[in-house]
């Protein structure tokens, strides 16, 4: 295992485990979003938990799915190593099963749009992300920047859909060739679907059939395109921008 690996999996055991020790309603976006502090006595640490009946009926998305797909949104980015995606669980809360993930603490002034001059090859790998988990929610407001400078990519609820469009603020990437690193990874990432492996087995839990199958299909495209698809910033757009 490796030393990320490593501190992901430290970090999901103690969500998992450690006590909820306070919960306020955390005002972001349209779903019921709290944020939780955890405790085992000896650490405090917090969390944002989303549970599933604070998730609002969606016309693209089947209700109750959205704390799954964070999920699987994380097992991926944690296969592929990129890019860097809170650690995350499933457990109950007190109002019932969701995901509690691990809060990053960060400048709310810092978006996309101030941090891409400076940090393009990390955020280069969200937006591939993107396109592989379908994700139509990216706004400029899901990309933080930690206190060490670490960049990371939160809310991935609204992805894998294969019936909906791509929706980002990330369009300086448009027609840039992707690099070799990144499509000899997403080839290891089809390799390891196709043979059913524990990845997939897991995703099978989270994501419909068909879901599963449209994300092979996107990985192969993106291998044979070898380039980021030329999206349209009147079409493809997020609403609200941030």
């Amino acid at each position: 295992m490796s030393k990320l690996n490593e501190k992901h999996f430290n970090l999901e055991t103690k969500l998992l485990n450690f006590h909820i020790k306070s919960t306020q309603e955390f005002k972001r976006g349209s779903n019921h979003i709290f944020l939780c502090e955890m405790s085992n006595l000896k650490e405090n640490f917090y969390a944002i938990y989303k549970p599933k009946k604070g998730e609002k009926p969606l016309r693209d998305f089947k209700y109750g799915t959205l704390y799954k797909r964070e999920i699987a949104s994380y097992k991926i980015s944690k296969f592929l190593n990129w890019p860097k995606l809170p650690p995350i669980v499933i457990r109950d809360g007190m109002y019932g099963e969701g995901s509690f993930q691990f809060y990053i603490h960060h400048d709310p002034s810092n978006n996309y749009f101030d941090l891409y001059k400076k940090y393009k090859k990390e955020l280069e790998l969200v937006a591939l992300f993107d396109l592989i988990i379908l994700n139509t929610d990216r706004k400029a407001g899901s990309i933080l920047m930690d206190e060490d400078k670490q960049i990371w990519s939160i809310d991935q609820a609204l992805t894998f859909n294969p019936y909906t469009r791509i929706r980002t603020v990330m369009f300086e990437y448009n027609n840039k060739l992707i690099k070799d690193k990144q499509i000899k990874e997403i080839k290891i990432l089809i390799d390891n679907l196709e043979s059913e492996s524990i990845l997939f087995n897991s995703l099978k839990e989270l994501l419909d059939k068909d879901e599963i199958l449209y994300l092979l299909k996107r990985c192969k495209e993106i291998v044979n395109a070898k380039f980021f698809p030329d999206l349209d910033p009147y079409y493809n757009v997020p609403y609200p921008l941030i």
